[in-house]
């Protein structure tokens, strides 16, 4: 049995300590505890860093005091057909921007917005692309595997308190994966692999982003 060809496209943003974060985070501490090249028996190493730092998935219960964590998720949050959503030019991405695509139901949603061009800075910068309380509303009724994100955040600074659009679909049960490099990503159907640690009762956590898509002949 042959398998046709899959081009395997990574949309993790690389971790270290020039890593754009969330402001409050700090930025990953990679150390270098014992090096081969030194004379040490073995080569190891030791991170040091937050659940909510570059690409990551945040469970419900990072919004909502009962949501579920990511140990709890069911598998299928993590894995299955993805649709990259081409939203350019926007500043706020509304319930008829959503409305106007076909969507099809039990599907990860990833939005492709002006944000992926600001990822790669060092600084946190709050004029950015948000997804509108609408917006997250009318995506619960597609009953998506997960929403994604290619920034820190859905909501505007404005609303970092409350986080409407985060709690919205976090009532709904969909987790949401942020800060997926997008930028170079035809808007399209793909498969998807973005599969976290199973850190217990955690309610956050890296993940590596893969999209999947066969290989023209």
């Amino acid at each position: 049995m042959s398998c046709s060809p899959r081009k395997l496209l990574d949309i993790t943003l690389p971790l270290s300590d020039r890593t754009l974060v969330f402001p409050g985070d700090l930025p990953p501490e990679i150390q270098r505890v014992s090096d081969l090249k030194q004379g040490n028996s073995l080569t190891v190493s030791r991170v040091s860093m937050g659940c909510h730092v570059g690409t990551h998935v945040d469970a419900p219960g990072h919004f909502l005091s009962q949501g579920m964590m990511v140990d709890e998720l069911p598998l299928s949050c993590f894995y299955g057909q993805a649709l990259v959503i081409g939203q350019e030019g926007k500043r706020i991405i509304d319930k008829a921007d959503v409305e106007k695509k076909a969507i099809p139901p039990r599907h990860h949603i990833f939005f492709k917005t002006d944000n992926g061009t600001l990822l790669n800075g060092q600084v946190f910068l709050k004029e950015r692309c948000v997804l509108s309380s609408q917006a997250a509303q009318y995506l619960t009724t597609l009953k998506p595997l997960s929403i994604g994100w290619d920034y820190y955040s859905l909501d505007s600074s404005e609303n970092l308190d409350a986080f409407p659009a985060h709690t919205i679909l976090a009532q709904a049960n969909i987790p949401v994966f942020v800060c997926l490099q997008l930028r170079a990503i035809a808007e399209d159907l793909y498969e998807f692999s973005g599969f976290p640690i199973p850190l217990e009762n955690v309610e956050g956590a890296p993940v590596r982003a893969i999209l999947i898509r066969p290989e023209k002949e």
